[in-house]
């Protein structure tokens, strides 16, 4: 029996939270303790920090932000779809129903991190690095994790069709009740657990990353 892969610890936003409902995105900005609300779609800052908080219902499609922190947050039914986050730095954070298509998040780290019925799909995390990053019920076509580094990661009923994955390393990673045809780099998978329902495609995946073909002839 595999060993029980460490959970992600749950953020903690602060009680009583003020609201804000008509946020705008500046450099070196400071959010604490806040239910935040609004759209600041296509808008660009260095240096944010948000701590605490909940976002809920927040657009912010199309954002630049250089930067990121966000640490004990919620977010909840937002769109970053399109948003361009470089050198974020999330801790226990939760993203809840969440539309985050074509995001890009290259290089970011990520501890303790859920993405829970959020979309991702077409989403670039090459080369981010994270612990205890897990992934519920997510669509995540063609999503990018080359050269990725993340322990103790969960994928549970994901549909990760043509998934990248080339480079990758998943220790101590758990992938369950996934989709992952035409998966690329399926080599990565080697020491994740799999559930038994995955082992022919998985097995198919490696044979396609190995440039094995199966001979489906048979003799007279």
């Amino acid at each position: 029996m595999a060993p029980e892969i460490e959970r992600a610890r749950p953020p903690k936003p602060a009680p009583g939270l003020t609201e804000l409902t008509e946020p705008e995105l500046t450099d070196d900005l400071e959010w604490s303790d806040l239910r935040i609300s609004g759209d600041v779609s296509g808008q660009q800052a260095d240096g944010v920090e948000i701590t605490g908080s909940r976002l809920e219902g927040m657009r912010l499609t199309g954002v630049h932000v250089e930067r990121l922190r966000l640490v004990d947050c919620v977010l909840d039914t937002c769109d970053l779809s399109g948003a361009i986050l470089h050198d974020a730095r999330l801790t226990r954070v939760e993203f809840r129903s969440c539309r985050l298509s074509g995001l890009v998040a290259a290089g970011s780290r990520l501890d303790d991190v859920r993405f829970v019925d959020s979309r991702l799909d077409e989403v670039n995390l090459r080369m981010i690095t994270g612990r205890r990053v897990e992934f519920d019920r997510c669509p995540m076509s063609k999503v990018d994790f080359y050269r990725a580094t993340l322990t103790a990661a969960r994928f549970e009923a994901c549909d990760l069709t043509a998934a990248e994955l080339s480079g990758a390393a998943l220790a101590e990673t758990r992938l369950a009740g996934c989709r992952i045809d035409g998966m690329k780099g399926a080599l990565a998978l080697k020491g994740v657990d799999i559930d038994a329902e995955l082992m022919m495609p998985v097995a198919l995946a490696v044979l396609a990353a190995l440039d094995i073909t199966i001979d489906r002839e048979t003799g007279d």
